[in-house]
């Protein structure tokens, strides 16, 4: 080794549901070599899921590197680390060339099209395998981990429980159950399903005594504002009012969430809240959350233009989801 201290260095991905699935791995890692000193490198959007894990040392950011001088510069940031191993949770083959040339002398990930023979040891890509989970279990497998302990969790600042609960009453919530939440966006326009939908399961849920909360960051407000105009009933509303933090916290004290496919829906894994998954531009099997309490509505497979597959969800479907979840009536 180089130093006294083992130095382990952990490529992330950069969303949020990406950083769910990367906690158990670096649980793993922390038990396995509980002296290391481990780095890792996230996504902008979800390395604040990381600051408060007990599981690291310290935490980098990636800006995306523009050009041949960004790439350097990362390169050159990673030899300055002298790390002894790299642990590569991160679709990119280029992430593998830059432990290569960083010097990093044990290098482990997923072996795809490019560059797999640079790596010290490596599992397949597997296209039937849920595409976070199942491939980071199995990387932090091949430097001995046990990953028999493999739960979610998360990690939210303390401060949350505090602020949460003004921002709640202030939006009108006094308390009522059962309590559902609504996250409409999502990172890409076609995993988003129709707002006027969205609208007719928010009615038809508050008409049998079901609050609703309707959530998201600042970029889906004039997807809620869509949901707002052809309701009609009046629902809770914090998108774009709540930290990640917050949301995290929110989402934990719902009875159940109904999302596509979008971080906000593997955080509801990770605090234990069920969740009516909306699926169709991407596929369940390789994107849903995990855990038992969910129920998973697949358009993905159905035989028609795949950009028509979210569409294919209908509103009745969505209902009969939440009464399997015991919160809606006949």
């Amino acid at each position: 080794m180089r130093g006294t201290r083992e130095r382990i260095f952990v490529f992330a991905r950069t969303g949020i549901g990406d950083i769910v699935y990367t906690i158990p791995a670096l649980r793993a890692l922390r038990r396995r070599f509980p002296e290391a000193h481990i780095t890792i490198e996230a996504g902008e959007r979800g390395h604040s899921l990381l600051r408060y894990c007990p599981y690291v040392d310290e935490v980098w950011v990636r800006v995306r590197p523009r050009g041949l001088r960004g790439k350097l510069r990362s390169i050159w940031n990673l030899m300055r680390g002298r790390f002894d191993r790299a642990v590569i949770l991160d679709r990119s083959d280029e992430k593998t060339l830059h432990t290569f040339l960083a010097h990093i002398p044990e290098r482990y990930g997923v072996r795809k099209r490019l560059f797999g023979s640079l790596l010290t040891a490596s599992i397949p890509w597997d296209p039937n395998a849920h595409d976070m989970n199942d491939h980071f279990r199995k990387v932090v497998e091949l430097l001995g981990c046990d990953t028999s302990d493999w739960k979610l969790e998360l990690f939210p600042d303390p401060k949350a429980y505090q602020s949460l609960p003004q921002k709640l009453a202030h939006a009108g919530w006094r308390g009522e159950r059962p309590l559902v939440g609504i996250n409409p966006g999502a990172s890409a326009p076609e995993r988003q399903w129709l707002p006027e939908r969205y609208a007719q399961v928010a009615d038809a849920l508050q008409a049998q005594g079901i609050r609703v909360l309707l959530l998201g960051g600042a970029g889906d407000i004039p997807l809620t504002e869509a949901i707002l105009q052809t309701m009609r009933t009046e629902p809770l509303t914090l998108t774009g009012k709540l930290t990640l933090d917050e949301l995290i916290v929110a989402i934990s004290g719902l009875d159940a969430l109904i999302s596509g496919d979008t971080g906000p829906a593997h955080l509801a894994a990770a605090v234990g809240t069920p969740v009516v998954g909306l699926y169709g531009a991407t596929s369940a099997r390789r994107y849903a959350p995990i855990g038992d309490k969910h129920i998973i509505i697949d358009k993905s497979d159905a035989d028609i233009p795949a950009q028509a597959r979210m569409h294919a969800i209908q509103v009745d479907e969505v209902l009969t989801a939440a009464r399997q979840l015991g919160l809606a009536g006949n």
